[in-house]
């Protein structure tokens, strides 16, 4: 398992605190990602000018990138040429010749034929190296694993979303050979928030969040050991996408995920307490709604 560094933040304002990271710090993040052993990098067109401002980073082709793409972002989803296009600016943004990954960011472009034969012929053709998608629902990761071409899937994970653990979905991964990306390890960075930051929606979250710091302390390690070494106690997961708002939040993450401290605690009873949690908070994407 290893860490893959998420960049919304490089172009966006993005979490709970809606914070984007200060463009002269992005060069030294960078460097510090590729000096701690970080060597993949996950971003999106539509990132703000997130790929563009890793283009300008000197050592950028040390880098494994993977971006994500929609067919909305077509006016004519059937079009091999539009959509070539589109994959050109990715890569002219980013300045490589070749992404290492590309997304599906919307896992109803799984029923899109004619676009998935498209970005077929294009990775045949050179623009990527593996066909992704990012997915958001249980029935939209088991989806994913009927599709041969689908290498990388990238998925919701953390302490209190194991949704994907209760249909078997890691180990049909691996018996398929998917490579997996967990994504909103911290919930969107929520976890790692003082209550009084959170938005009303996610007053349920607080007695959970209360749980998870009492069992910290009760371990003496910190909120952030706790969370991430939950992630590394699944060993089918290859990745562990870290989003971050500064260069010193990138260290805090690295340091808690080098901490050996949890190896043996065992997750599995622990997260008995979180049963029934709803899915309007565990799925950002329905805050508020």
């Amino acid at each position: 398992m290893k860490l893959c560094l998420g960049t919304v933040q490089f172009g966006l304002n993005y979490g709970i605190e809606n914070k984007q990271i200060e463009i002269n710090e992005i060069d030294k993040i960078l460097t510090t990602a590729l000096k701690k052993g970080i060597t993949i990098l996950d971003t999106a067109q539509n990132y703000g000018n997130s790929e563009k401002l890793i283009g300008n980073f000197k050592e950028r082709e040390r880098f494994r990138i993977i971006s994500k793409i929609s067919s909305t972002s077509l006016k004519d989803a059937t079009s091999l040429e539009e959509l070539k296009e589109l994959l050109k600016k990715s890569l002219n943004n980013l300045k490589i010749s070749c992404l290492d990954g590309l997304l599906l960011h919307k896992p109803e472009d799984l029923n899109n034929e004619l676009f998935l034969y498209n970005l077929i012929t294009l990775k045949k053709e050179g623009y990527f190296l593996n066909l992704g998608i990012s997915i958001y629902s249980t029935d939209e990761a088991i989806r994913a694993l009927e599709f041969e071409n689908i290498k990388y899937i990238q998925i919701p994970y953390n302490i209190l979303d194991t949704r994907l653990d209760k249909v078997d979905f890691f180990n049909k991964a691996k018996e398929k050979n998917k490579i997996l990306f967990a994504r909103s390890i911290f919930l969107q960075g929520t976890l790692l928030k003082e209550h009084s930051k959170y938005p009303y929606f996610l007053n349920e979250l607080k007695k959970f969040d209360r749980i998870i710091k009492d069992e910290s302390v009760k371990l003496r390690s910190t909120k952030l050991e706790f969370l991430i070494n939950f992630i590394k106690s699944n060993k089918k997961i290859d990745y562990i996408v870290i989003g971050i708002d500064s260069l010193e939040n990138l260290l805090e993450i690295i340091n808690a995920y080098n901490y050996e401290g949890l190896e043996n605690y065992n997750y599995e009873k622990f997260r008995d307490q979180f049963k029934n949690i709803s899915e309007n908070i565990l799925n950002p994407s329905l805050w508020g709604k």
